[in-house]
């Protein structure tokens, strides 16, 4: 019998006494170390599908995917599983695995040379060295965790890093550079996170900031101004700010929209703190609500629209708990607990339930008008293919899959607002530029 053979028959022995003995748990902690995990994810497959249909879709993602794990396979690295378009690897070696990341863009650069721009296939690529629960076919823990959220900070073609792994790889000559100091949603500390920059031709990045920055090293002297946009997509009118920021309101504030029956006064408040546009909810009966620009890290009660539809995300810590205690993902659990860990309450306009439930009961649930795992096809404002919620370790995500009405995240109190997207205050549009 081979080690991870063994390793894998004394993990399933260790579970199955779980279950009559809870403290047989602890006994996991023998194949706790420290790994490095290693997600990447393609931007814009969904774009490509409905571009040049299912089978090109298909043909590319596979392309894609077997030519990143065959750069796994040659650094010594492990692919541990396939999530839908990404990417899930372990290594022992926190320097091989970067110079995999830095492989992973090269061969990528190589493999678009032939192709328009449009049609690029661009992958985001975020790692994080930490302690995990490594077993012979899967890695848990919160390095998982924090892997996927470094991963879903990055932008396409880009290449982010854990402060713990930049630490590894600081004498290993790598091109690196500070992107600045998060709060990774649902962590009560805070991280710095690097670009690991493989590729001088590409223009400075920007990180993508959704909801989730502290602050950057660049953005404290940049000026910001907030332009309302009309339905028809005209900017009317623009402000900058500074000093206290500006407050909008129906009747009440420095922008005052008496025709908006929606709007509450005063209804919010943006500014600026630490070079971050922020926006905060004064008390109004309907919210605000930004719309996503990247990866949107879900927290119980958390109030989304994808498309016309408006849900309230309802999840369950203890299944989440007991899924990392028993080091299994949290799919397997819902199943033999026949209980789902995650789901959406669909409801109206003014927060009532209207009974209908979505269970997040995969590891990757897709919503759109005709095409996922849930379709609404009489909503107008739905995309054929519009947004995908996600489990990575303990988390799940929700992610707008360029849709061309958006999906939109309520803010809780207050919030960062991603620059250069759309912000709901009532029925008024803003950008922040």
């Amino acid at each position: 019998m081979s080690d991870d053979s063994k390793i894998s028959t004394t993990v399933t022995r260790i579970l199955e006494m779980s279950r009559q003995d809870p403290g047989r748990l602890k006994d996991l902690e023998n194949f706790r170390r420290s790994v490095v995990v290693l997600f990447t994810d393609i931007q814009g497959s969904t774009a490509y599908y409905e571009k040049f249909g299912d089978l090109a879709g298909l043909a590319m993602v596979h392309q894609c995917n077997s030519l990143l794990e065959g750069v796994v396979a040659k650094r010594g690295g492990r692919v541990i599983k396939n999530i839908g378009d990404a990417i899930m690897a372990t290594f022992d070696s926190c320097e091989q695995c970067v110079r995999t990341a830095i492989e992973m863009q090269q061969q990528l650069k190589g493999l678009n040379a032939s192709k328009k721009p449009d049609d690029y296939t661009r992958v985001r690529v975020g790692a994080h060295y930490g302690p995990g629960i490594v077993k012979s076919n899967d890695v848990f823990g919160d390095v998982v965790n924090v892997a996927s959220r470094v991963q879903s900070l990055a932008l396409p073609e880009q290449i982010l890093i854990s402060d713990s792994l930049f630490k590894e790889v600081a004498g290993c000559g790598f091109d690196t550079a500070l992107l600045g100091r998060f709060q990774l949603k649902g962590k009560t500390e805070e991280r710095e996170i690097y670009e690991v920059r493989w590729n001088r031709n590409l223009p400075p990045s920007r990180p993508n900031l959704g909801h989730t920055v502290i602050a950057s090293p660049t953005a404290q002297t940049q000026e910001f101004r907030l332009q309302h946009v009309t339905q028809t997509g005209k900017v009317d009118a623009e402000h900058h700010l500074f000093g206290e920021g500006l407050t909008i309101g129906r009747n009440d504030g420095d922008l005052k929209f008496p025709n908006d029956a929606s709007m509450s006064s005063p209804h919010a408040h943006i500014y600026v703190h630490n070079g971050q546009p922020m926006v905060e909810d004064l008390g109004s009966q309907l919210g605000i609500f930004i719309r996503l620009k990247g990866v949107f890290t879900l927290e119980d009660r958390d109030i989304i629209i994808i498309g016309g539809q408006l849900f309230r995300f309802e999840s369950k810590p203890e299944i989440m708990a007991a899924a990392a205690a028993m080091a299994v993902t949290v799919p397997s659990v819902t199943l033999t607990l026949r209980e789902d860990a995650a789901r959406f309450v669909r409801i109206n306009s003014d927060a009532a339930d209207d009974q209908n439930i979505f269970p997040i009961n995969k590891e990757e649930i897709r919503f759109g008008r005709t095409v996922g795992d849930y379709t609404f096809p009489s909503d107008r404002f739905m995309s054929r293919t519009h947004a995908r919620v996600y489990f990575r370790g303990e988390d799940c995500f929700v992610e707008d899959l360029s849709s061309l009405n958006g999906t939109f995240a309520k803010v809780r109190g207050k919030s960062p607002i991603p620059v250069g997207t759309s912000l709901r205050v009532g029925k008024e549009i803003f950008v922040v530029v």
